[in-house]
């Protein structure tokens, strides 16, 4: 039992003795800059953070938010052509119109 237990050992030792030493990794220091160099990154920065700001602002407006929903609602009942699609319609009036008979049979099942 002992000579398996020796094997492994060995094995394991031999596998690390071919192996190649790891290379130590170097990071470069960045170079110091100057105040008048830090001030120009912030302001730099302050200014793309203005223009990310406003950005958002114009998209977050309720108008823009639902002109886009009615782009994309049209944009589902028509076609490239601009033609209404017809199963499209039928679909959403008919789920319309099932929900309307579930409710109203349900009123007259509960009253």
């Amino acid at each position: 039992m002992s000579d398996s237990g020796d094997a492994v050992a060995r094995v394991g030792s031999s596998e690390l003795d071919k192996q190649k030493p790891r290379e130590a990794v170097v990071t470069a220091q960045p170079a110091p800059r100057s105040m008048a160099e830090i001030e120009a990154d912030m302001e730099a920065t302050r200014q793309r953070l203005a223009s990310t700001l406003d950005e958002l602002k114009v998209a977050a407006s309720p108008k823009n938010i639902a002109s886009r929903q009615v782009i994309k609602v049209k944009a589902f009942y028509t076609d490239e052509y601009g033609a209404v699609r017809v199963d499209r319609v039928a679909g959403t009036v008919g789920v319309v119109v099932a929900i309307i008979v579930v409710r109203r049979t349900w009123r007259r099942i509960t009253d």
